[in-house]
């Protein structure tokens, strides 16, 4: 019969910790009834609607069928892509965009952290104690003793390193990192989301900034049949680019503070921030312009 599988070490940051921290950014008192990953409302305000619908009204205006691609439209304008974007400046879309960074960054920046404390039968840190033994016992072998010598010096390692030993030291390895590490885990949550909360307050003004440089990409004539995607695309990569410059150099600089200070807890310096995490904040950023449509 087939051994049942380890459950996985429990992690370090939970929903709680992602909703806790949303709520002391948005100065949210407990229990005002946030709710984590409820993506979307109910309806939507005439406001709402009407503040993307002008950016596809060529698509209304034209049988959208197989000759859509030999009619040209003009491509929104600044005005209509600035009231699109404004929607991202609503206070509950904004918790939602933090509570998909916030998530995204947790797995990417703080999970790793969790390893350090696999404590489970066939968890890094048991296998990297069982490692460090077969090293020893390796190294006696280099050093050609005579055949006494080296059975004794094996077997008496052997004896002190025993499975049970290593467990042993496992264990409280857990017990004194893990407050450590938790410790540490919170302040990077802390850091990403005050960060990402910094760039989003002043959006109002990012909007219309952003609205303009995709306004320039698109002016002039556009066939109908390309205007969703060329919409989509060209916001998107807009939206990534500002989060990226506002955001990544500040979190990698505090981050390498962080690890100066927590040596005894990170053994590697923290994991370079990916951009393309920064495609899929902007592909959430449309998801939510476009539900407003």
């Amino acid at each position: 019969m087939p051994e049942p599988s380890t459950p996985p070490p429990p992690g370090l940051i939970s929903e709680q910790d992602v909703e806790q921290e949303i709520q002391r950014l948005f100065l949210a008192q407990a229990g005002s009834g946030l709710v984590i990953r409820v993506y979307g409302e109910e309806g939507g305000t005439a406001e709402n609607i009407e503040a993307f619908r002008e950016m596809l009204t060529s698509l209304r205006m034209y049988d959208y069928g197989s000759a859509a691609g030999d009619v040209l439209v003009d491509a929104p304008n600044r005005q209509i892509l600035t009231r699109a974007l404004s929607v991202l400046a609503r206070e509950q879309h904004q918790k939602r965009i933090l509570d998909h960074v916030l998530t995204t960054f947790g797995r990417h920046l703080i999970d790793p952290l969790a390893l350090i404390l696999d404590t489970t039968p066939e968890g890094t840190l048991i296998s990297r104690l069982s490692v460090l033994r077969d090293v020893f016992l390796a190294q006696i072998v280099e050093l050609k003793l005579t055949q006494e010598s080296q059975s004794m010096l094996s077997e008496d390692l052997k004896r002190l390193l025993t499975d049970d030993y290593l467990s042993m030291v496992a264990e409280h390895e857990e017990r004194v990192q893990r407050p450590r590490v938790r410790r540490l885990a919170q302040q990077i949550l802390r850091l990403v989301g005050s960060t990402f909360h910094k760039a989003l307050r002043g959006w109002p003004e990012h909007a219309e900034r952003i609205a303009s440089m995709v306004a320039r990409r698109l002016q002039g004539k556009v066939q109908l049949r390309e205007v969703p995607t060329l919409i989509r695309d060209q916001i998107c990569h807009a939206i990534e680019e500002f989060l990226w410059v506002e955001t990544a150099n500040e979190i990698e600089g505090a981050l390498f503070s962080l690890f100066a200070e927590n040596k005894g807890v990170m053994h590697e310096p923290p994991r370079e921030l990916d951009r393309s995490l920064y495609s899929e904040f902007a592909s959430a950023c449309w998801e939510i312009i476009a539900e407003y449509c």
